[in-house]
């Protein structure tokens, strides 16, 4: 799985924007940004159907995704994850996750 546009940013949410986003034809996953290591608290269905993962499996992991981290991830994509999520900047870019069933 190729996940296309990976997006940080420090941006409020609410329940408004999560029905906007849940018909939105993509797939993504909410982080709070104010709890150490950002756990993920939102899953579309979309994303679940992707990755092959429930919702149950993602929530509270932290946004970085290492979970879906697999042998031909570029480490420095996964390093300029920690650095934007550290600093808390916007940034976007292209990284190599692997499906639950490493694919």
């Amino acid at each position: 799985m190729k996940i296309t546009k990976y997006y940080a940013c420090n941006k409020d949410y609410n329940s408004s924007s999560r029905m906007i986003l849940e018909k939105a034809d993509s797939s993504f996953l909410l982080a709070n940004a104010q709890i150490v290591d950002f756990p993920i608290v939102y899953c579309n269905e979309a994303f679940c159907k992707i990755s092959g993962y429930n919702r149950a499996e993602v929530m509270q992991k932290s946004c970085r995704c290492a979970f879906m981290f697999g042998e031909l991830t570029d480490k420095e994509t996964i390093a300029r994850v920690d650095r934007v999520l550290e600093q808390q900047q916007h940034d976007q870019f292209e990284i190599l996750l692997y499906k639950k069933n490493s694919q």
